[in-house]
């Protein structure tokens, strides 16, 4: 009963995700759905890192920025197409993420939080000033769209937001598809051992620090792949994109939906997306409002949306059966 319930929810959600953008077709409201997306896979990449090996980072916006930026580079200096690009954007973010996670994963809370808030200043200063290379705050203009693919004899042409919300959903499937195979394997219960109780894991013969850098060379790899996707999608970037603000702003998605979850910070990511263009009616108070209504959620949700959902639920269905 329980899989034929999956089944017909995942089948809906499909449905619904699949006819989304023929309901709202104004170029406005693809962009947001465009942008969700891109912030779903950055959230997903985060809480790898956060809420299954327990590791703060505040520089995951340097990940996204590495991305990008190499992509960018690659296409517009060397003429390499996106489909290229991609992969090797995922490479480098996840190279120096590896490197600076051997660095800086001794190192455990706020101090933790520090190092990396610190590495993403740094990130974006090198973006500003290695003006050969990144052409500084100009940023990099003029990055070409992905080119044409042929599949199933359609000649699809990435000329329109429709085109690009599809690509972008089947990205967020494969990541969010990778991140359940992952955090269900061997490999997700031992980072979960991690996040619990260092100390205690390694007595049972886990290696603590191994298993902290594969969760953060991950996280920055889809984080790498994201900036790639961006700097193809919006055809610009520049360093402002990429500051210890969009760190935080990607932490809070991850917090607000369920750190500990697939789903949550999806659904963080999309919340926090769509929720500040609703706000913008309320003019200068907009960014109050969303304030108040964030410190309301983590007061009283502190473990996310989704994750105080299942909680909810688990504990219900607890009751019901001691009632039994």
């Amino acid at each position: 009963m329980k899989k034929t319930t999956k089944i017909l929810s995942f089948s809906v959600l499909l449905l619904v995700l699949l006819v989304l953008p023929h309901l709202f077709t104004m170029d406005y409201y693809l962009h947001i759905f465009v942008m969700s997306e891109i912030y779903a896979v950055l959230a997903l990449s985060l809480a790898l890192i956060v809420g299954f090996s327990g590791q703060v980072s505040m520089g995951h916006a340097a990940f996204y920025g590495i991305g990008a930026y190499v992509s960018a580079i690659l296409s517009t200096k060397f003429g390499i197409p996106f489909w290229g690009t991609f992969w090797v954007s995922g490479a480098a973010a996840a190279l120096v993420s590896w490197a600076i996670g051997k660095l800086v994963l001794r190192l455990r809370g706020h101090v933790l939080a520090i190092t990396t808030a610190f590495f993403c200043v740094l990130v974006n200063v090198i973006m500003v000033n290695w003006i050969p290379v990144t052409n500084g705050p100009m940023g990099i203009a003029g990055v070409p769209r992905p080119s044409p693919i042929h599949l199933l004899g359609l000649n699809i042409v990435f000329e329109s937001r429709m085109h690009y919300y599809y690509l972008g959903l089947v990205f967020v499937a494969i990541v969010a598809a990778f991140f359940y195979r992952l955090t269900t394997s061997r490999l997700g219960d031992n980072l979960i051992g991690v996040r619990e109780n260092e100390e205690l894991a390694e007595s049972l013969g886990i290696d603590t620090m191994k298993n902290k850098v594969f969760a953060f060379t991950v996280g920055g790899m889809l984080a790498g792949f994201a900036g790639s996707f961006y700097a193809h999608y919006i055809l610009f970037i520049s360093p402002v994109t990429f500051t210890i603000t969009e760190s935080i702003n990607i932490l809070v998605m991850v917090i607000f939906g369920g750190m500990s979850t697939m789903l949550g910070p999806i659904l963080g990511a999309i919340a926090l997306t769509v929720l500040p263009e609703f706000l913008r009616m309320a003019g200068a108070l907009r960014l109050v409002i969303y304030g108040v209504a964030l410190i309301c959620f983590i007061i009283w949700l502190p473990q996310g949306v989704w994750g105080s959902l299942k909680n909810w639920h688990r504990n219900k269905q607890l009751s019901m059966e001691s009632k039994e």
